[in-house]
């Protein structure tokens, strides 16, 4: 059994069962006259090793090992342990101005069982339509922006609340430069209301903005006066290609991160109301709250706010991820191949 639990559980319980022994040992001599050097003898403990345990006092690693896990347990506590240890890591610097090593996080969260609840599953519907207006691709994956206001995605998700089955579907603008959410728009029908909402709200927080903006092929986009809208606050318009949900794959992964971030810090809603409320709380958590690797623990707020304090923003490049690379690899050499049989 103890051989598939990780690494750093494995030591601490073996570290734990001498301890017992010892402290088996202690017992045994003091209440009940046991001969050390016999209990030694069967336990397989030497002597040394015990007398040192008995006069050993706290280290200042040990000290800090508890009040960490102190502050591990209560910001696990409140927010019904949403974090990994590396975000762990990243919301302790923020909010304690403490530096711990994340592996050290990591491994006062596993021995002592405080497991993150990321992440849920979650499922999605599709309504097809006519369109009356499309755009190029003009994102064309190119996730990366130099600056905030560069590059702009939105999509609409549907979320449900527990006890009552409602729907109620969500739209934020994301910011691709911070991942930043610059407006969002909750409706109870999934509708061009909304979209029209969340570009208002959009453009009402940056009027002087003029982003790309970036979208799938949903009825709601697609609208001939969608498109003068956009045309009328000097945003250029790019659509995801059909079928192609990898186009639009920042604000896809955000929709469900936001709706895994809501459900755990807010799992008793049982209320359109209450689901509305969590909803605008849980978007102040994200953008204040919640600390992201990419950004070298920053929180989106955090990194959106020294960048339209800057002259010349900190660049956030994505990550290079060899599987994906590999992935795209492998279809450039099915093409190729293709195209010499041909």
């Amino acid at each position: 059994m103890i051989d598939t639990l990780p690494k750093a559980k494995k030591i601490y319980l073996t570290k734990l069962n001498r301890i017992i022994d010892y402290e088996l040992m202690k017992h045994l001599h003091e209440e009940e006259g046991y001969d050390i050097s016999f209990m030694c003898k069967e336990l397989g403990v030497s002597r040394q090793a015990y007398y040192k345990w008995i006069k050993r006092t706290p280290s200042k690693r040990e000290t800090e090992n508890q009040e960490l896990l102190g502050i591990i347990k209560e910001v696990s506590s409140s927010n019904n342990s949403l974090f990994g240890s590396e975000t762990m890591t990243y919301y302790i610097r923020n909010e304690y101005g403490l530096t711990y090593n994340h592996k050290r996080v990591y491994r006062l969260m596993c021995i002592n069982d405080i497991v993150s609840n990321y992440r849920r599953k979650s499922s999605y519907n599709y309504r097809r339509s006519t369109p009356e207006t499309t755009a190029e691709n003009i994102l064309n994956r190119n996730f990366n922006a130099d600056r905030p206001n560069e590059k702009w995605c939105t999509d609409i998700t549907e979320i449900r609340i527990p006890t009552t089955n409602e729907k109620l579907y969500i739209s934020p603008v994301l910011d691709l430069y911070d991942r930043y959410p610059v407006s969002v728009a909750v409706s109870e029908r999934n509708d061009t209301a909304i979209t029209d909402q969340a570009l208002k709200k959009a453009h009402e927080a940056y009027p002087e903005a003029r982003p790309l903006y970036h979208s799938d092929r949903g009825f709601q986009y697609t609208r001939a006066v969608f498109k003068t809208k956009l045309e009328s606050y000097g945003m250029d318009q790019s659509m995801s290609r059909v079928s192609k949900c990898i186009d639009n794959g920042p604000c896809e992964q955000f929709q469900g991160q936001f709706k895994d971030i809501l459900f755990i810090l807010f799992p008793d809603v049982t209320t359109k109301e209450g689901m509305i409320l969590a909803i605008y709380k849980t978007y102040d958590y994200y953008i204040n709250y919640y600390p992201q690797k990419r950004f070298h623990g920053k929180t989106a707020g955090q990194v959106r706010k020294e960048a339209l304090e800057a002259d010349h923003p900190v660049s956030y490049p994505i990550a290079s991820n060899p599987r994906i690379d590999k992935y795209w690899k492998h279809i450039e050499e099915l093409k190729n191949h293709s195209s010499v049989q041909i």
